[in-house]
């Protein structure tokens, strides 16, 4: 493949790859990004790639596979951070933390008790059972909907009721992450 070659491929399908991009991303900045890690490749290669389809069809597989590596790599660093998070102290006096975290276990465990039954119900099964919606969905004989509906409702029940210091907002926020 000549530079010619090259350009001429670039000028032709450049715009078309990042629409095709765009579809799966989503994202402008990461579409720009696969558009030129793909025609890299291509001019890295150019001496060995043999394209035995169309090149719509070859930017199409190339754009589907560069996403699904890209959503792979970012759940697997969404999940390692997570567990940094977890590990790392949330601060240096962890007697008076773990007493507000008590405390914020005490309140919510009291706002809890407020919920009408069938709301209390689904939110202990999910947060203190660990219970997935369809689980509860089954167990309840309720639809997934309004297992979700439950738990939009309890959540933002809760948040509006808890009087917030920032080590309770973070014991919060861990409870409402399980």
């Amino acid at each position: 493949m000549t530079i010619q070659s090259f350009e001429k491929l670039y000028e032709e399908y450049s715009t078309k790859l990042f629409r095709i991009c765009m579809v799966f991303t989503k994202d402008e900045m990461v579409a720009a990004e696969f558009v030129q890690e793909i025609f890299c490749s291509i001019w890295e290669r150019r001496d060995t790639l043999r394209i035995t389809e169309s090149w719509e069809k070859y930017f199409y597989r190339s754009a589907k596979n560069r996403y699904l590596n890209y959503s792979r790599n970012l759940t697997t660093q969404q999940k390692h951070l997570k567990e940094i998070a977890r590990a790392l102290p949330v601060g240096e006096n962890t007697t008076e933390e773990t007493i507000d975290e008590i405390q914020m276990a005490e309140e919510i465990a009291k706002l809890v008790k407020e919920m009408p039954e069938k709301r209390r119900e689904v939110f202990q099964l999910s947060r203190q059972k660990g219970l997935s919606t369809k689980e509860i969905a089954e167990l309840m004989e309720i639809s997934e909907k309004t297992v979700k509906n439950h738990l939009t409702k309890s959540l933002s029940f809760l948040r509006l009721n808890l009087e917030y210091s920032p080590v309770l907002l973070l014991f919060f926020m861990r409870l409402l992450e399980k």
